[in-house]
């Protein structure tokens, strides 16, 4: 009866109601009459379904989400890729691990069963995206007016998404997450890895390495000893290991015999993970460091000598012997991907922040007025957001540098003002990735056109995306103030050129974009050749061999103009 009468009293009120300043509404689950945060209420009902904690909602509100809706809009991209939403909350909304594992399973769940949902959002309660959507917003140019395929429907590397979807082998099979209690001795030695690649020694053989390329090849490492213990060692003795576990009893001894449980992993990622040769080529480089430190008071090579660091451990003979034939079979392998998808002119690309540019003019004229800046003002948030994808793409084609110069901007460090008031990127050995073969770089100019669009939005546009925060970083996530990631430069850059191309270009491409438009459809002399391989810190010979996508026919086009020239048609048929 008390049951009833409330379920009317719920119908009468039509579910709303104000409590404590907070826009709630009554909502009945199973036989339980609950307070829901309104705007949240969908994903209040999934937590409750999935039985997780409902604190989850003041994590997302507190990470800048709006409503459910805009959940659900963010989750969609992670259906099939569910590990990389796990990352990306740890890493980029400060989730801790347990709660970023319930986050996904909610995310996903209310995602694909929106239609199981009891309670629909109350009529108020907003389900404009448009502050947080990196494409929302904004009205297409009139150059623009074809509606691209949906960006999830794109698929540029159908080998990946089968291997995703293909649980052949297990698609878990790197090192557990709790590995340190379980395999302590494992745990220290990884740590000692690390510093083994990143930290100057009077006895070290090779140079050190940056962090950043130290995580990958630690990553490489401990996918390797983890299916060590899921697969291979299970599969070879079935029986517990312990807890003493080693690289050093991995690693037995220094002999090429050793090297067969390392071939055994990469003969198992080819029958299990299809891997492509370069991604065979990047781990045998990962595993060979780690050889090397298994071998760092054994060895006596001397490269101050003229010697190969390790040359004297025939297992690390063997590596690079591996290594060798992966490169190899990487230099002639058909691309993984279909360049189809991605690849865009760069007059193409041009076009694209020139669209761009078009956004933010034209939300600036639908919001004409100068408001105070507020950090929940989802309007001027928007606007900030469409600031920074422009400056974004437009300093990409500046300076086509690696993405990690783009998000790892610090003003008044890194980006900064010259003598005469341009914008400047200004880099020391340690700020790029071929730092420590070129030094300092030059500095790398932005366009005049630039600095009045640059100055606006740190001065007025950015502080809506800073959350509060107080940072150097020039460029910043939308939702929580934090430094852009790897991944969000990626989203930024592959949707902003789908949206108006269809193709997911992304940011690494930009560079053998350009440098296949400069040597293919200008008359760019050696020396402008040079100077832009400098420019963009790698060597002329990187520039003509890796960056330059050109066909063989491509290349070969000038030498048949040439000849004709040369031959002046004197050479003619015979009547």
């Amino acid at each position: 009866m008390i049951m009833h009468s409330l379920i009317i009293l719920f119908v009468t009120l039509g579910g709303n109601r104000e409590v404590g300043g907070d826009h709630r509404r009554l909502g009945i689950v199973g036989n339980k009459l609950l307070m829901t945060n309104a705007p949240f209420a969908q994903f209040e009902d999934t937590l409750m379904r999935l039985d997780l904690p409902v604190e989850l909602v003041d994590k997302v509100e507190a990470c800048g989400f709006q409503s459910s809706s805009e959940l659900v809009s963010f989750a969609a991209d992670f259906v099939d890729r569910p590990e990389v939403l796990s990352s990306l909350l740890i890493e980029d909304f400060g989730f801790q691990p347990l709660d970023a594992h319930r986050m996904r399973s909610a995310l996903l769940a209310i995602s694909k069963k929106q239609h199981e949902v009891e309670f629909l959002e109350p009529s108020g309660a907003s389900t404009d995206v448009s502050s947080v959507k990196s494409n929302a917003g904004t009205i297409p140019p009139e150059d623009f007016k074809s509606k691209p395929i949906a960006y999830k429907k794109v698929i540029v590397n159908e080998k990946a998404k089968r291997r995703r979807k293909d649980n052949r082998g297990g698609k878990d099979y790197g090192l557990p997450s709790n590995y340190a209690d379980e395999y302590p001795r494992l745990a220290l030695e990884l740590d000692e890895f690390f510093k083994f690649l990143t930290i100057p020694r009077a006895s070290a053989q090779d140079a050190p390495i940056r962090a950043t390329t130290a995580d990958v090849y630690l990553r490489h490492a401990k996918l390797f000893l983890g299916w060590y213990i899921k697969i291979y060692a299970a599969t070879a003795d079935n029986q517990e290991l312990s807890k003493d576990l080693s690289v050093f009893s991995i690693i037995r001894n220094k002999e090429k015999r050793s090297a067969t449980v390392l071939l055994d992993f990469i003969l198992w990622l080819r029958a299990t993970r299809n891997i492509s040769a370069s991604y065979e080529a990047n781990v045998l480089r990962g595993l060979t460091k780690l050889v090397k430190y298994r071998f760092e008071e054994e060895s006596e090579a001397d490269p101050a000598y003229g010697e190969k660091s390790f040359d004297d451990i025939a297992l690390v003979r063997e590596m690079r012997k591996f290594h060798r034939d992966a490169s190899r079979r990487q230099a002639i392998s058909p691309r993984s991907s279909n360049e189809d998808k991605k690849w865009l002119s760069w007059n193409e690309y041009l076009d694209v922040i020139k669209a761009l540019k078009e956004e933010v003019s034209q939300l600036l004229a639908s919001n004409s007025i100068v408001r105070k800046v507020g950090v929940n003002d989802a309007k001027g948030k928007q606007i900030a957001t469409a600031f920074q994808r422009y400056i974004i793409l437009a300093i990409f084609a500046s300076v086509p540098d690696r993405q990690r110069t783009v998000r790892e901007l610090e003003i008044g460090r890194t980006f900064l003002k010259d003598d005469g008031g341009q914008w400047i990127i200004k880099h020391g050995p340690d700020d790029y990735k071929t730092g420590k073969t070129y030094g300092d770089r030059p500095p790398l100019v932005l366009p005049a056109e630039l600095n009045p669009t640059i100055d606006e939005f740190i001065n007025h546009w950015r502080p809506y995306l800073c959350s509060g925060k107080t940072t150097d970083y020039l460029f910043l996530q939308p939702r929580t103030g934090n430094q852009l990631s790897g991944n969000s430069v990626y989203q930024i850059v592959s949707r902003a050129c789908h949206k108006y191309t269809g193709k997911k270009t992304n940011p690494h491409l930009l560079r053998d974009m350009l440098v296949t438009h400069v040597r293919g459809s200008s008359n760019a002399s050696e020396k402008e050749l040079e100077a832009l391989a400098l420019y963009m810190g790698h060597s002329i010979s990187m520039q003509r061999n890796s960056y330059d996508r050109r066909t063989i026919k491509q290349k070969v086009a000038p030498a048949i103009n040439l000849l004709q020239v040369v031959n002046n048609d004197k050479v003619v048929a015979i009547d």
